[in-house]
């Protein structure tokens, strides 16, 4: 199963949540010791791991983004007496590299840009209203599906008429703790990175 990591001491307690569908409700949950499986009907929807810092700290709050193996593994050994699917190993979070090849300023608006954005497997077209776009520059890019930090999934959509198919981040969109200008795209160093590939993975090398 794919899913999405999450862990916030402050808001929610000591708790691991793993979100495999935040869109499906709720119709049943089985709980064992510190372990909480939720289902819609016979999907797994969800698990939640209590006490999860006697086994594991985090150092981070919010979204895990690229969960280590290892928290993995624990996910999936408490899991092991429910006899339901195995959680995916993560190797990409959908957070890319990419660079804009063109920027027009958007008709209907005096902040909006539209994009092109080359993210290695395709181009897209991205509505963004960051300060600091600009031709040939590199960036990361969420892609169509990608969960941010806030549990908001990446869609296909329009701003003010024009379409709009992932979003290019800044350092806070990322859960990067720096000090970057407000409403400013991380802007990559060419030479560090590659076009395409996965921003978070980079950062793990």
């Amino acid at each position: 199963m794919k899913a999405t990591f999450f862990y916030n001491k402050k808001l929610i307690g000591d708790v691991l949540l793993v979100v495999i569908d935040n869109d499906a409700s709720i119709t049943r949950i089985d709980k064992r010791d510190d372990v909480c499986v939720i289902f819609h009907d016979d999907k797994v929807i969800g698990i939640n791991i209590f006490n999860i810092s006697q086994i594991i700290k985090f150092k981070n709050e919010g979204r895990i983004v690229l969960p280590s193996d290892e928290v993995i593994d624990i996910v999936n050994n408490k899991i092991a007496s429910f006899n339901i699917e195995k959680i995916d190993y993560v190797r990409n979070t959908g957070f890319v590299v990419g660079r804009i090849i063109s920027v027009e300023e958007h008709p209907d608006s005096d902040h909006l840009h539209i994009l092109q954005v080359d993210v290695g497997s395709e181009i897209l077209d991205i509505v963004c209203g960051a300060y600091n776009v600009k031709e040939n520059m590199l960036v990361v890019v969420a892609t169509i599906g990608t969960v941010m930090n806030d549990g908001t999934i990446i869609k296909p959509g329009k701003l003010l008429g024009e379409v709009s198919n992932g979003m290019c981040c800044s350092p806070r969109e990322l859960g990067l703790n720096i000090e970057y200008p407000l409403h400013h795209l991380l802007e990559l160093d060419e030479g560090q990175v590659v076009v395409g590939q996965d921003f978070f993975t980079l950062k793990q090398n």
